[in-house]
């Protein structure tokens, strides 16, 4: 079992835009639109998911869903634990640089 500090550090810490980044064609279609990275909501399929820097936390303004980093893993086909392997994982990555 994973503790609540490292699920607490994969949501804030780690960065969607690393985490898409690191999904390469299994990413969601995202792009910068007015300086934020805005991806396709894997609940409504529209591109208004929006990551808010300050939280690190997508919202929809399509669907009004909020995604973080354990959510748009499993959204894509891991389960809870697998994905929370991946993500320590490279959150290691991200603070080894």
């Amino acid at each position: 079992m994973h503790s609540n500090n490292i699920l607490r550090s994969i949501r804030n810490d780690l960065p969607l835009h690393f985490v898409i980044k690191q999904l390469d064609k299994m990413a969601p279609y995202s792009k910068l639109i007015e300086g934020f990275l805005r991806f396709e909501c894997p609940h409504c399929h529209q591109l208004r998911a929006t990551v808010n820097p300050k939280n690190n936390l997508a919202h929809c303004f399509c669907c009004q869903n909020n995604i973080n980093n354990i959510d748009l893993m499993m959204n894509i086909g891991y389960d809870f634990k697998q994905a929370v392997n991946i993500l320590e994982k490279w959150l290691r990555q991200y603070n080894s640089k």
